[in-house]
């Protein structure tokens, strides 16, 4: 790929973040990324087959990252001693994910609030999946049971939480202040659900 050729896949990346945070995966449109990029739309099918690849070029390496941590961090959990031991380290991995998405906002932001209908709309399914998997192993030798469907929608809320941090455009400073009070509101919701 000769210099030039590299130069304009840049502009046309750059471009195309604009365009998907303005208007979304569905409402972007490729010739005004074109345009915007000071190349032709020949040019930018040079360079990507179509906008789900585009789309993909520019979130892929965050959101790869962040799940494959995601899923260490709770293996590592569910091979914690004891709910208290797995729920602190369930804590410091929010704090982890707190920081990795601050460090790329933009790309959560795409994924989190502007992915319909590309491959990533179903991307934080995936980490509710994960988490879900993580507390009922985690749960499943309590002598008080939790019930499936509670465990589900706890998972599915706190990734709410984080949506709308990232949705609203928190600093990161009052999106650490308000995960720390959602962690002790948890923390201490989950041992009362478990008698302790």
């Amino acid at each position: 790929m000769s210099y030039s050729s590299e130069q304009t896949r840049k502009r046309i990346l750059v471009c195309a973040k604009k365009e998907f945070l303005k208007y979304g995966f569905q409402g972007a449109n490729l010739r005004r990324i074109a345009s915007e990029a000071k190349a032709t739309t020949g040019a930018l099918y040079n360079h990507f087959k179509n906008k789900e690849e585009l789309f993909d070029e520019i979130v892929k390496g965050p959101t790869s990252d962040l799940l494959l941590k995601f899923q260490v961090l709770h293996d590592q959990a569910c091979r914690a001693e004891g709910h208290t031991q797995a729920m602190e380290q369930s804590n410091s991995g929010t704090d982890w994910m707190l920081d990795y998405i601050y460090e790329h906002f933009d790309i959560f932001k795409l994924v989190f609030c502007c992915s319909e209908g590309s491959t990533y709309a179903n991307y934080m399914e995936k980490l509710i999946t994960i988490e879900e998997s993580a507390y009922k192993a985690v749960l499943s030798c309590e002598s008080n049971p939790v019930d499936e469907f509670f465990i589900h929608i706890m998972c599915s809320s706190g990734f709410r939480e984080l949506y709308e941090v990232v949705a609203h455009d928190l600093s990161k400073e009052k999106a650490v202040q308000f995960m720390e009070r959602v962690k002790r509101f948890r923390f201490a919701g989950w041992r009362e659900i478990l008698g302790r």
